[in-house]
């Protein structure tokens, strides 16, 4: 009876084990298949990788992105962010009436771990507001956002410090001034970034943090006056947020 009652404990372990390994294996395969909508659909509309251009070179990349043909089959997708010298080349989506969609289902409405790059609608679609929080995920594979930790290291931020957002008929420049762990407080409901002297305050803080993780430009000058983004990613700690910030230089139309 005691040899039979451990055969089917042993039955039952194997089972568990497999299964398991059958949920690590579909995690792994998930994670290293992260982000392939996005490559297969830049291939579709037949856009060119993201070049590297230099810092102080007064050029636009051309728009690349046919948002006709884009918006028509994904209507969500409102912008497309590139950050030469990293893997961000993406469209940026916002759900009306669901602003916990994205986190977990790609543009094309299936649910995958990667979700997409998004806003919510505590901002506006035409970065008009004075900071616009735009989330991402940390991908193993190094899709999504995962490349924004590169920025932790300073060299890799002054050498690589431009970010584009294309929409319809016209082009925004960004320059990144900051680069920094934060907590997982939500931004857009911790502080009021439309009054003037609360982001000034805000800025402030970013613009003098001394921890050895973080990055700031301090040559970048950056007021309560300016528009920035706010890229958004995990830093592998649920209790932290890596945020990568820019400010608005110029918009071509």
């Amino acid at each position: 009876m005691k040899k039979k009652i451990l055969i089917v404990i042993g039955i039952i372990l194997l089972i568990v084990g497999l299964l398991i390994g059958a949920l690590g294996l579909s995690r792994v395969l998930k994670e290293k298949n992260a982000g392939k909508l996005y490559e297969d659909l830049k291939v579709d509309m037949d856009i060119e990788p993201i070049i590297q251009l230099p810092n102080a070179k007064e050029e636009w990349i051309e728009n690349p992105i046919d948002f006709d043909s884009l918006t028509a089959q994904y209507p969500d997708v409102y912008a497309w962010i590139r950050i030469p010298g990293t893997r961000v080349d993406y469209p940026i989506v916002q759900r009306e009436g669901d602003n916990a969609y994205y986190i977990d289902h790609t543009i094309d409405g299936k649910k995958k771990t990667e979700g997409a790059i998004f806003t919510e609608d505590y901002n506006g679609k035409d970065f008009e507001d004075a900071n616009t929080v735009i989330y991402g995920h940390n991908m193993k594979n190094g899709s999504m956002f995962k490349t924004l930790h590169k920025y932790k290291d300073k060299q890799f931020l002054l050498d690589n410090s431009e970010v584009y957002i294309y929409q319809k008929d016209r082009v925004l420049k960004y320059r990144i001034f900051a680069a920094y762990i934060y907590d997982n407080r939500h931004l857009m409901l911790s502080f009021d970034f439309e009054d003037k002297k609360i982001f000034q305050k805000y800025l402030e803080n970013v613009l003098t943090k001394k921890e050895m993780s973080s990055n700031i430009d301090t040559t970048v000058n950056v007021t309560a006056d300016d528009k920035i983004i706010t890229l958004c990613t995990c830093n592998n700690n649920e209790a932290q947020r890596y945020l990568v910030q820019a400010v608005l230089l110029s918009i071509q139309e």
